[in-house]
């Protein structure tokens, strides 16, 4: 668990397996944007060829969905605060 003096930070989680994937790899990082970069490094890497494969519209939906993820709340209501 990731905590600061005076409380706790939001932790952002993304798994490759919420994007398609047939992988179990797992980010995990307070900082958004490196999560983000982090999950498209590891897609470009280890998926290579399926994702050249795709069409554009496609490759865009799995970038969206990336954003959206680490937009939404787990329903705790956290990120609301």
């Amino acid at each position: 668990m990731y905590f600061i003096q005076g409380g706790f930070i939001i932790v952002h989680i993304l798994r490759c397996r919420d994007l398609g994937f047939n992988d179990d790899f797992i980010v995990i990082d307070a900082d958004p944007k490196k999560a983000k970069e982090k999950m498209i490094e590891h897609v470009k890497d280890k998926h290579k060829d399926e994702f050249e494969e795709l069409s554009d519209f496609h490759k865009d939906e799995i970038i969206s969905k990336v954003d959206y993820l680490l937009n939404r709340g787990c329903g705790c209501g956290v990120l609301k605060l």
